[in-house]
């Protein structure tokens, strides 16, 4: 009778490693719109401040990159004996709408200060 029970922690465990080397494998190398807006462009060197604008117009681009969106988690916890134990969890990040506009001006000013410094972005909108 131990040995299905073996069986299944050994199925779990490797069930649950699957899903965390899944989600490590997926998470973007781009910042998040909070870490974006932190930065003090005004301090940034010339090529840092074109990345950054880059960076930006990539912020705005990309939907998941806001921060926003849905996420889902599952767990699953065997005890001791027959007890056992499976949860579920679901959120919803920030709306898009507030992101987006938020890194819309980031990206206008750091326009201007390019503009400022005779700088041309690689992107323009």
């Amino acid at each position: 009778m131990k040995r299905p029970t073996a069986r299944l922690i050994v199925l779990l465990l490797s069930m649950l490693l699957s899903m965390l080397l899944t989600t490590v494998g997926c998470q973007s190398t781009q910042p998040t719109t909070k870490q974006l807006l932190q930065e003090d462009y005004l301090q940034m060197m010339d090529t840092e401040l074109l990345i950054y604008y880059q960076q930006l117009v990539e912020g705005i681009e990309e939907p998941s990159s806001g921060g926003g969106g849905f996420g889902f988690g599952l767990g699953i916890g065997i005890g001791v004996g027959s007890s056992s134990a499976v949860g579920l969890g679901a959120s919803k990040g920030p709306e898009r709408e507030y992101t987006t506009e938020a890194l819309q001006q980031r990206r206008n000013q750091v326009r201007l200060e390019l503009s400022r410094r005779g700088l041309e972005p690689t992107t323009s909108y």
